[in-house]
């Protein structure tokens, strides 16, 4: 399971950080790389300002060395999406590779009062607020993982960078910010190894006559 499943996490949390009746979608990183892939001939497409776009350049591996959670994983407990426990004869370990993801949230707005209160409302939720939750998706199981947005110490105003897209003058600042304790996810499933019911004897080596006679469940 790959990066993109915190793509869509952290859109979701910086989503949840707007006011429902804003009315403005935040685009994730494959929305944002085809906002800015589209040809210049394509005037007929309308865009409205303002644009929130995230974007994100591949990931870090932030330990190559295999580790207890890259080989045996972690046992955790399944449950259902109404949250109740799944009865099964098998068991979830969850392997993890640690990784680093650095973003780039971009805020267009048509004058730079708009920009710097989106700037200034993003920031003071996700420094209050920092922990978002990405969801793992295996068979009917629902597994989820907390992680933390760390800010970058610099909003960056690139205005002066003119996008194809825009024909007319826009501001445009950038916060940028990296989620430094995720994962790259594998969920598989494994047998468990067990025992119904045992009779365990023990016997007097020289009489052999019973000592001790017991059931194990």
């Amino acid at each position: 399971m790959s990066a993109n499943l915190y793509d869509d996490a952290v859109a979701k949390k910086l989503q949840d950080l707007l006011q429902k009746d804003s009315g403005i979608h935040i685009l994730k990183p494959d929305e944002t790389s085809r906002l800015f892939s589209m040809k210049a001939d394509t005037s007929h497409d309308k865009l409205t300002l303002p644009i929130i776009a995230l974007s994100r350049r591949g990931f870090t591996i932030t330990n190559t060395n295999a580790q207890p959670k890259s080989r045996d994983g972690i046992k955790i407990r399944a449950v259902n999406k109404n949250g109740d426990a799944i009865i099964t004869d098998s068991i979830l370990t969850l392997n993890a590779i640690p990784i680093q993801l650095n973003y780039q949230l971009d805020i267009y707005t048509l004058n730079l009062d708009d920009c710097e209160n989106y700037a200034r409302e993003f920031i003071f939720q996700l420094v209050n607020h920092p922990t978002g939750e990405v969801f793992i998706p295996y068979n009917d199981a629902n597994v989820t993982h907390k992680f933390t947005i760390h800010l970058e110490q610099e909003v960056e105003d690139n205005s002066d960078i003119q996008e194809r897209l825009f024909p007319s003058q826009f501001t445009r600042y950038t916060i940028s910010f990296m989620v430094d304790d995720a994962y790259l996810f594998s969920v598989p499933n494994k047998n468990i190894a067990k025992i119904e019911c045992a009779k365990v004897v023990v016997e007097d080596s020289k009489s052999h006559e019973i000592v001790e006679e017991a059931k194990v469940i």
